[in-house]
């Protein structure tokens, strides 16, 4: 009996400790370790005149007007899809006017052209954004701008419609961490893609549908990633939602660029876009703030 006793009491022990470490891993988000090195809340800019003459944003990605590389994207960036109303940052998407036909090189140097149906708008950091080796924070190569590590949070309420996808993301060559990316009103991805020179291509890629009346168009919510050597970890509106540990796919040691925008896939129908209502022709993502912490010495 007592053999079989201490069997028991051995096989509880094992329940409670796998049960007690998912338990601690799904503590909500706490910001007492953390110290606010960077925040936007978009409230001080008269214009977006006066938010690009003295803001650290620019409104295209570095070298095109659209992401090349990304076959199933159909918008083309321009700064008048960029607005302010009543201390929020909206990204606007809506069709062209009249389908466009742009012109770029290839990475070998050819030229090609790609057709654009939407326009939209999109932020991230500016070139001459100065990183901050106090913060830990050094730059790897010309270019390479933001903040390595820490805390990631935007504030922010999607617009939806049929194929619009929305993204807060963090970028630096070698790395890609999706904070939170998609236009499903009660669905998004997080994702980590990872690849240098001497390391083939690498991704994982999580969806997430929100439990109960969640619709993520219908009011503000808190997207947060927290960055580290070991692991990056997603919460929505300070709930934990899952760790990525590096063990299953690493980051590269650079600061991050800071990104957020809207983009419109190529299924979504100009006489029909968004949501498959005529006469409705435009998305605002709109965005609270951005903000980026580092963890208290």
């Amino acid at each position: 009996m007592r053999s079989e006793y201490m069997k028991r009491l051995f096989l509880l022990c094992c329940l409670l400790l796998l049960w007690g470490g998912p338990a601690r891993a799904q503590k909500p988000l706490r910001y007492r370790q953390w110290q606010l090195v960077f925040a936007d809340d978009f409230d001080t800019y008269r214009s977006v005149a006066d938010m690009e003459a003295r803001g650290p944003w620019k409104f295209t990605p570095d070298n095109q007007r659209t992401l090349v590389g990304n076959p199933t994207e159909d918008q083309y960036y321009d700064q008048r899809n960029v607005e302010l109303h009543d201390g929020t940052l909206h990204l606007i998407a809506r069709p062209l006017a009249a389908p466009l036909l742009y012109p770029f090189k290839t990475t070998d140097g050819r030229d090609t052209t790609k057709l654009l149906h939407y326009e939209s708008g999109w932020i991230d950091l500016r070139p001459d954004f100065q990183t901050n080796a106090a913060l830990g924070d050094t730059s790897r190569w010309p270019g390479n701008r933001g903040f390595e590590l820490g805390l990631f949070e935007i504030r922010c309420k999607l617009g939806g419609g049929l194929g619009t996808w929305p993204a807060f993301w963090l970028y630096a060559g070698p790395t890609e961490i999706d904070v939170f990316e998609g236009g499903d009103p009660r669905e998004a991805s997080n994702n980590i893609h990872y690849s240098t020179k001497s390391t083939p291509y690498r991704a994982k890629g999580f969806r997430y549908t929100y439990p109960g009346p969640t619709d993520l168009t219908q009011g503000f919510h808190t997207f947060s990633v927290v960055w580290t050597k070991q692991a990056v970890t997603y919460y929505l509106d300070r709930k934990w939602l899952r760790t990525v540990p590096a063990s299953e796919i690493p980051t590269y040691p650079a600061p991050v660029d800071i990104i957020a925008n809207q983009a419109v896939n190529n299924f979504a129908l100009p006489d029909t876009w968004p949501g498959g209502v005529p006469g409705q022709r435009r998305s605002a993502f709109i965005i609270d703030y951005i903000k980026v912490y580092k963890a208290r010495r």
